[in-house]
C-alpha cells in the first residue's frame, strides 16, 4: 500500500521480522529497512492479505490512508462479520522503520 515493489527479508524470528522496503530497485536511496514486532501465533490470517489485495486493486488507498469506506467494500471471499474483524487487524498492524539502526517512525493504515 506504500508503494513497495520488492520486500527483502534479513530475518525471521518467533518474536519479529525485519528486512527492507524497495520503492525502486534501480535507486539505493530509495530503501526502507524494518521491523515488525509480532510474534508467530499473532501472524494475521488469510483474510487479511485477501483485504489488503482487494483494497490495492481497486485503489481504495491513497498510500497509507484508506479512501473507502470498509463498510462499503465488498467481498466475496468472506461475510461482514469477518470483513470488519480484518478491518481491526489492519488498523492494528505497526512496522517499525528503522533508520541508522534505532526504530524511529512506523508504516500503518488509517481513513
Amino acid at each position: 500500500m506504500y508503494g513497495v515493489s520488492k520486500i527483502e527479508l534479513k530475518e525471521q524470528n518467533e518474536n519479529s521480522v525485519a528486512g527492507i522496503a524497495i520503492y525502486d530497485e534501480n535507486e539505493p536511496e530509495e530503501r526502507q529497512e524494518f521491523i515488525w514486532h509480532i510474534s508467530e501465533s499473532k501472524v494475521p490470517p488469510i483474510e487479511l492479505n485477501i483485504l489488503i489485495e482487494k483494497i490495492i486493486t481497486e485503489k481504495w488507498h491513497n498510500g497509507d490512508k484508506i479512501t473507502k469506506d470498509i463498510d462499503e467494500m465488498e467481498f466475496t471471499e468472506f461475510d461482514n462479520e469477518t470483513k470488519k474483524r480484518m478491518e481491526y487487524e489492519l488498523f492494528e498492524i505497526n512496522v517499525k522503520m528503522i533508520d541508522d539502526g534505532e526504530e524511529t517512525d512506523s508504516y500503518f493504515v488509517h481513513y
